[in-house]
């Protein structure tokens, strides 16, 4: 069954053509057609955004629970070092254990010095340095 629409055109299953239009309704539809397409873009990017941030929650609290059981067995491994070489040396645990924390103490050291020396290294210089040469041309100066 065919409709014919107020233009006189038709298609199979009822809906009218539409015929032809003023300039202002069909910038009107075009203008109508691109608000539509960007709130059905927005919900997509909504819902998969709910969907990412739930997904990546999970995934943060495993990598603290994981961190915090390595970090604990960490722990028990010194221990179990320092009694087994307490045990083989004869000495006492605790002085063991002062050497570890020792240890630990200068790696830290070591860690944050490396941190404080690489703190200002400059990051994306090429990126910063083409986007300036390219401010200075639009900006009329030329710059080779």
């Amino acid at each position: 069954m065919e409709t014919t629409g107020h233009t006189g055109g038709s298609v199979p299953g009822g809906r009218p053509v539409p015929g032809p239009r003023g300039l202002v309704d069909v910038l009107l539809s075009l203008f109508g057609s691109f608000g539509r397409y960007f709130e059905a873009i927005g919900a997509l990017a909504g819902e998969e955004a709910r969907e990412a941030g739930a997904l990546y929650l999970r995934l943060a609290i495993m990598l603290a629970a994981a961190l915090f059981f390595a970090a604990f067995g960490y722990i028990l491994l010194l221990l179990f070092a320092a009694f087994l070489i307490a045990t083989i040396f004869h000495v006492a645990w605790i002085w063991i254990l002062l050497v570890f924390t020792g240890l630990h103490f200068l790696v830290a050291v070591v860690c944050a010095t490396h941190v404080k020396t690489h703190w200002r290294t400059p990051v994306f210089s090429a990126t910063k340095s083409e986007i300036s040469r390219d401010l200075n041309a639009l900006s009329g100066g030329r710059n080779p």
